[in-house]
């Protein structure tokens, strides 16, 4: 963001969002300090069975929300293909599709394969907004996606409300448009 902001001479606009995502980092990681983390299962865009390794902004994106990435023993290689088997043995409490999945959180929740999966057997499936940008990859709203996450996650400590008014703040703040309006 520094890099970009000094190439386009908008350094206080860059000190601005870096200090808006802090803030939001800062909040996230306060309020959900002591919460129990649910383990969640973040699938690729092309298939439902490809996952975010723990080297992946994704699986920080979990971590900020306060949930635990199902597939951080991953280290060896970012995206990794896995089956049913797999998924199946971590039994996550959540699954998020990507904001660009080429599925839908009703593809997973009828999928055969997945019916003894806690996740689906709680109609805990669901799928990233992008009606904006993708707040799972790494731009500068991406912030939106932990607290979108944190939302899912902990419902009690970020309301939809909260989130849904921090989201407007950040669009209204950088964009001059709210998330409402989209």
């Amino acid at each position: 963001i520094r890099l970009v902001a000094a190439a386009t001479d908008t350094e206080e606009r860059g000190e601005a969002l870096i200090a808006f995502i802090e803030k939001q980092e800062n909040h996230l990681t306060e309020v959900l300090s002591n919460e129990e983390r649910p383990g969640v299962y973040l699938s690729g865009n092309s298939s439902l069975l490809m996952t975010a390794g723990n080297a992946m902004y994704q699986s920080d994106m979990i971590r900020l929300a306060g949930g635990k990435n199902v597939a951080e023993e991953i280290t060896d290689t970012y995206w990794a293909q896995i089956d049913y088997e797999q998924l199946l043995l971590w039994d996550p409490e959540y699954i998020i599709l990507p904001s660009a999945a080429k599925y839908t959180a009703a593809d997973v929740l009828e999928d055969p394969n997945l019916s003894e999966c806690r996740a689906v057997k709680n109609g805990n499936v669901y799928q990233i907004p992008g009606d904006a940008e993708a707040w799972d990859s790494p731009v500068p709203g991406s912030i939106l996606g932990a607290l979108w996450l944190a939302n899912i996650l902990h419902p009690e400590l970020m309301t939809a409300v909260d989130c849904a008014g921090i989201m407007d703040e950040y669009y209204e703040t950088f964009y001059n448009f709210t998330y409402s309006e989209v």
